[in-house]
């Protein structure tokens, strides 16, 4: 199995961006709100705008020439990561969270219904800070904000020089 590279998203990504985005809604959200909701976001394609604003903005995971995931890191705030659904337990959330966080991550949004997410994160030392009431296409949900503690430097090994 090639391996996953991380790269900026290109103009010429973002139909499959879009793509992703809406299948991974679909996989993940979809089941956990009201099929008013469903029908409102197939109306809309929310993903569409949202790609179309921020791609330039965007880092992609590629699998052979696939691309496979994406997130979205504007300082340290990660504003979204995706995994294509039949990638799941890939290792390709692994990679992308790991480039996220050495790129400065350490805040986040999740809904409390996509356990797996925060599960994935919990493991690797995201912690909640607090939730809020928010809806999702107009289906109320709860909102986890999670937050990752900076590595505490170690001191130096080794003696110290005399003077």
């Amino acid at each position: 199995m090639p391996e996953i590279s991380i790269r900026r998203a290109q103009a010429r990504d973002a139909e499959a961006l879009k793509d992703l985005l809406h299948r991974s809604w679909r996989t993940h959200w979809g089941p956990h709100v009201s099929a008013p909701s469903r029908e409102r976001f197939e109306r809309e394609l929310p993903a569409n705008d949202y790609v179309d604003e921020f791609v330039s903005h965007m880092q992609v995971a590629v699998r052979g020439h696939d691309i496979v995931g994406m997130y979205h890191l504007e300082g340290d705030y990660l504003h979204a990561i995706h995994v294509a659904a039949d990638k799941i337990g890939s290792g390709v959330g692994r990679v992308m969270m790991a480039a996220a966080e050495e790129g400065g991550a350490r805040r986040l949004e999740v809904r409390a219904f996509n356990a797996r997410a925060r599960q994935f994160y919990a493991a690797r030392g995201w912690q909640e800070v607090d939730r809020a009431d928010a809806t999702e296409m107009g289906t109320p949900v709860v909102t986890i904000n999670m937050a990752r503690p900076q590595a505490k430097k170690r001191p130096p090994q080794g003696r110290p020089k005399p003077i």
